[in-house]
C-alpha cells in the first residue's frame, strides 16, 4: 500500500494491451486508434507491401495462452506483472455502454494472477485510445479529461478490491511528441522521426496538459472513493546530454530538452506546476496554453503515490534549427555496433537519474516500470532449446546493479520490471524489434526462453 516502506521489493515484468493481446474484434471490443493506424493507415513498414498489425500479436487475450504464460512468470520468480487495459475493450465507444465481456476478461485475469501469487499492477492507458473518442477530438479536447475519469471509475469499481497498484498513464511525452507525429507523417509516407515539425509539437502542448490533468483528477477520484492502494504515473525519463560536449549551443539544447522530456511531467507530479521554459516555449506556439496555469492547484492537490520510471538510455542532444524547439534528441549513439535499438547502453545514468529524483523531488517511492533492450538478430541465436542473447542479458544485469546501488544510497526504490517478458508488437516497428526475455515465434506462438530469462531468474533468486 502507499507509504508502506516495508513492502517487499517487487520483481516484475511489463506489457501493454495492444502489443500483446490480439483479439482486436473479440467479445464486443471497439476499435482503438491503433487498430485504425495499422489496419487502415498501414503505419508499420509503409511502402513495402507488408502490413503488420496487433490483430493477433502474441495472443495474450486467450486464457489458455495466458495461463501458460503465467506459469512462465512463476518459473521466472516474478512477484508481480504490470499490464495495461484496452479502453475500447471495456467501453467500445469510449464512453457510455460498458462491454461486460471486456470487464469480465480483466477481472478473471487479475484473479488468475493472484492465484499464481503475482501482484497485478494495472496501467489504465498505454496509448490505445478508443477511435470513437479520437473522432471527437481525442486528447486535444478538454472533454478527454472527463472521458478518462469516467473510464477509470468503471475500472476502479470492478478491480480495486484486488489490485493494489494502478498507473494512470504510460509515457505521455513519447506518445504525444514522438509516436503521434510519426503516425501523422506515416499516413503519407515513411514515419521518419527526423521529419517531425515544430508545428506538430506546438499542437501537442494542450493534449499533454489534458493527460496530466486527467491523471491528477483520477488520483483524486481514487482517494475520494476510499481506495487504499497506490496510484502513480509512468514516465519515460532520460538524462539529456549535449552531443558535442563543450559546445554551448548543444549544452543549451540539452537543458531545454530536459525541461520538455523530463521536468515537464516530474514538476507537474511533485511540484504542481510546469517548468518556466515549457510555459514560455509552448505558450508562444499556442497562446491557449498559457491558460493552463489555472489548473495548477489541481495538480498540486493530487500528488501521486509513486513514480514509475521507464528508463532505456540517456539521450544525446544537438542544437538543430530545423528540429522542433531547435533541438534533436536520440539520433546519436556513440556505442560500437551492434547498438541497442533504444539508445546507448549506459547503466550509470540510471543510477544518476534515480539519485536526481531523490534529491530534486523529495525522494518519492519509485518503481522501475520499464527497462530493457534489443540488439537485433545478431544478438539472438538458438542453441539447445535456448535463445542466446548475451547483450540483453548483460544489459539487464548491469542496469539492475545500478538501480540497486541507487537504492543502497537512499533512493526509495520499491521494485524493478523488465521490458519485456515476451517479444511483442513494437508499435511502428512491428515485429522486427524484439525486446523480450522470452522469444515468441509469431507464426506458431511458441515461447522459448532466452539467456536473459535465466539471468533475470538468477538475480531474482538472490533477492535484495
Amino acid at each position: 500500500m502507499a507509504g508502506n516502506k516495508e513492502k517487499t521489493f517487487l520483481w516484475g515484468a511489463a506489457s501493454a494491451a495492444y502489443q500483446v493481446e490480439g483479439a482486436w474484434q473479440a467479445d464486443g471490443k471497439g476499435l482503438s486508434n491503433w487498430d485504425v493506424y495499422t489496419n487502415l493507415y498501414r503505419v508499420t513498414e509503409p511502402g513495402t507491401g507488408r502490413q503488420q498489425t496487433g490483430n493477433v500479436a502474441i495472443n495474450a487475450y486467450d486464457r489458455a495462452q495466458y495461463l501458460s504464460d503465467i506459469q512462465l512468470m512463476r518459473e521466472l520468480g516474478l512477484g508481480g506483472y504490470r499490464f495495461s487495459l484496452a479502453w475500447s475493450r471495456i467501453l467500445p465507444e469510449g464512453t457510455g455502454r460498458v462491454n461486460a465481456a471486456g470487464l469480465d476478461h480483466y477481472s478473471r485475469f487479475v484473479d488468475d494472477l493472484l492465484e499464481a501469487g503475482l501482484a497485478p499492477m494495472v496501467t489504465l492507458f498505454h496509448w490505445d485510445m478508443p477511435q470513437a473518442l479520437e473522432d471527437r477530438g481525442g486528447w486535444s479536447s478538454r472533454d478527454s479529461v472527463g472521458w478518462f475519469r469516467d473510464y477509470a471509475a468503471i475500472v476502479r469499481e470492478r478491480l480495486a478490491d484486488r489490485v493494489e497498484s494502478f498507473i494512470t498513464f504510460n509515457e505521455p511525452f513519447i506518445d504525444l511528441f514522438l509516436i503521434e507525429p510519426m503516425v501523422e507523417i506515416a499516413r503519407g509516407g515513411f514515419g521518419d522521426p527526423g521529419a517531425i515539425t515544430d508545428a506538430q509539437w506546438g499542437r501537442q502542448a494542450l493534449p499533454m496538459h489534458h493527460w496530466m490533468l486527467a491523471s491528477a483528477e483520477t488520483i483524486g477520484d481514487f482517494r475520494a472513493a476510499g481506495y487504499k492502494g497506490e496510484v502513480g504515473l509512468a514516465l519515460p525519463l532520460m538524462p539529456t546530454l549535449p552531443e558535442r560536449e563543450g559546445a554551448p549551443e548543444d549544452v543549451a539544447a540539452a537543458g531545454l530538452a530536459d525541461a520538455v522530456i523530463n521536468r515537464w511531467c516530474l514538476d507537474a507530479m511533485f511540484k504542481g506546476r510546469y517548468p518556466d521554459e515549457v510555459m514560455a516555449e509552448f505558450s508562444r506556439r499556442d497562446p491557449q496554453f498559457a491558460a493552463v496555469e489555472a489548473d495548477f492547484p489541481i495538480l498540486a492537490a493530487n500528488r501521486p503515490d509513486f513514480l514509475g520510471v521507464n528508463f532505456y538510455a540517456p539521450a544525446f542532444v544537438r542544437h538543430a534549427a530545423e528540429a522542433p524547439l531547435d533541438f534533436r534528441w536520440g539520433a546519436y549513439n556513440p556505442d560500437p555496433k551492434p547498438q541497442a535499438f533504444n539508445g546507448p547502453v549506459k547503466p550509470e545514468y540510471l543510477k544518476l537519474l534515480l539519485e536526481r529524483i531523490r534529491d530534486d523531488y523529495g525522494n518519492p517511492p519509485v518503481y522501475i516500470t520499464e527497462n530493457g533492450a534489443g540488439f537485433g538478430d545478431s544478438d539472438e541465436r538458438f542453441e539447445r532449446g535456448l535463445v542466446l542473447d548475451p547483450l540483453r542479458a548483460d544489459y539487464i544485469s548491469r542496469h539492475i546493479e545500478a538501480a540497486l546501488a541507487a537504492r543502497a544510497g537512499g533512493v526509495d526504490l520499491r521494485g524493478y520490471m523488465v521490458w519485456s517478458l515476451f517479444d511483442n508488437f513494437e508499435w511502428m516497428q512491428g515485429y522486427d524489434r524484439r525486446f523480450g526475455i522470452i522469444h515468441v515465434d509469431f507464426e506458431t506462438q511458441k515461447r522459448t526462453r532466452k539467456q536473459s530469462f535465466e539471468t533475470y531468474r538468477e538475480i531474482i533468486a538472490k533477492g535484495v
